[in-house]
């Protein structure tokens, strides 16, 4: 079990690095916050094909996609 939660760990910051200079996740979170509502979760993921990095806020209006390096709204999905 140690083994596991060790390996998770050194994924996830294996994708932080790869991505580099990021916005933080408050400003990520206030950036969608007026589209997708109450924020319930954020994820920072990263595009296989291009690389670019993006965050993944989901609220309890939708999702918003947000730009990791300048904080800019890059697609919205509402909830149905």
């Amino acid at each position: 079990m140690r083994g596991l939660v060790a390996c998770l760990f050194l994924v996830g910051n294996a994708l932080a690095l790869e991505c580099g200079n990021v916005i933080g996740i408050e400003q990520a979170i206030s950036s969608a916050k007026q589209y997708v509502g109450t924020v319930q979760s954020t994820q920072l993921s990263q595009n296989k094909k291009t690389g670019e990095c993006y965050y993944r806020v989901r609220g309890t209006e939708g999702t918003a996609v947000i730009d990791a390096k300048d904080g800019k709204l890059l697609r919205f999905y509402r909830k149905r």
